[in-house]
């Protein structure tokens, strides 16, 4: 019996750099299809995936979303999220599908096919749930940049009281990490399930009921939570407008905690910088973090995919280009600020 084959799924608006990075990182690894949604449409970035033949790109545009659900643009991202991954989910030719973000990049110890063997022969229908370590960075490093290979490992599933190896007080972490830790679902295609952000369930009135479900013990999700500081500042800055504008705004209780600790200090970027640097950069508790195998050094090496698929492009993947692109592109709303 063959292999289960495997695809990743993801709405973004993102530089076109960071999306092929993306794109080919996980077809390097294994995937054998990568659906990408733009936001916003991006020339650039269906230029330069073009020669991917395994990559699907759809620009998610306002005759996108009429023509295909009959609706306006949805306003939440987590909606236009799920909603795409839902779609792929239903069109893709792969066995499973990973519904993720442009800063999550699988991270394999041994092929991801083999697990997802092992589960539909022993569990069909169950989802694989792959858990996330966040990027962090070691005090004294010269560059913020896009990519590293220091990552905090989650305590959620540990052991023990781990309160005092937290950087703050304030809520501003949950379970070590600035973003989420629950980590991302490997769900099985034909089911009829519908692709939330972190897991699958079944289409049915709340509250949701959800298929059966096994941890990897094999592959790990890198969330890079910010591609670089600005990113960071911008992600955090960005969700404070809409949870002014749009009442019901999902956010969690971390993020919340870091907004009100952004305008506490003056709402500005330098604000936003320094609680950056408070939460995201190790300085004395990184040894102990190591000593309880909490921070990990992961060999993980973006360009390998970039230069075996894409050999003739040479991407520049600083995060002064990202910061750049991202100024310019979101210059409206910086202008606020």
């Amino acid at each position: 019996m063959p292999a289960p084959t495997w695809g990743v799924v993801g709405t973004m608006d993102e530089p076109p750099e960071l999306v092929a990075a993306y794109a080919a990182h996980h077809l390097w690894s294994g995937a054998s299809a990568v659906h990408i949604y733009l936001d916003r449409d991006n020339p650039e970035t269906r230029a330069l995936l073009e020669p991917l033949k395994a990559v699907h790109v759809t620009v998610a545009d306002a005759n996108y979303w009429r023509s295909e659900l009959d609706i306006k643009v949805p306003k939440t991202h987590q909606r236009r999220q799920t909603l795409n991954a839902t779609l792929a989910y239903n069109r893709t030719n792969v066995d499973y599908l990973v519904h993720l973000d442009a800063d999550e990049f699988i991270h394999q110890v041994e092929p991801l096919e083999h697990e997802l063997a092992r589960l539909q022969r022993m569990r069909p229908g169950h989802y694989l749930s792959i858990p996330n370590v966040e990027r962090v960075w070691l005090q004294g490093e010269a560059d913020i940049g896009m990519f590293s290979q220091n990552f905090r490992v989650s305590t959620k599933k540990a052991e023990g009281n781990y309160d005092h190896l937290t950087l703050d007080d304030e809520g501003l972490t949950r379970f070590g990490l600035t973003g989420h830790s629950e980590g991302k679902a490997c769900s099985p295609t034909g089911y009829n399930y519908v692709l939330g952000i972190h897991r699958p369930h079944h289409d049915t009135d709340r509250p949701w009921t959800f298929p059966g479900m096994k941890r990897s013990r094999s592959s790990v999700i890198l969330h890079f939570d910010g591609m670089t500081r600005l990113h960071w500042v911008f992600k955090r800055l960005r969700k404070a407008l809409f949870r002014n504008l749009q009442v019901g705004q999902p956010i969690t209780e971390q993020m919340q905690a870091q907004i009100d600790a952004i305008e506490d200090g003056g709402g500005d970027l330098a604000a936003a910088n320094a609680l950056h640097d408070r939460i995201k950069v190790l300085d004395v508790l990184a040894e102990t973090l190591q000593q309880e195998n909490l921070l990990m050094n992961i060999p993980f090496d973006v360009t390998r995919g970039l230069k075996a698929l894409l050999p003739h492009e040479n991407l520049d993947l600083s995060a002064a280009t990202f910061d750049a692109w991202l100024r310019r592109e979101k210059a409206e709303f910086f202008d606020q600020l």
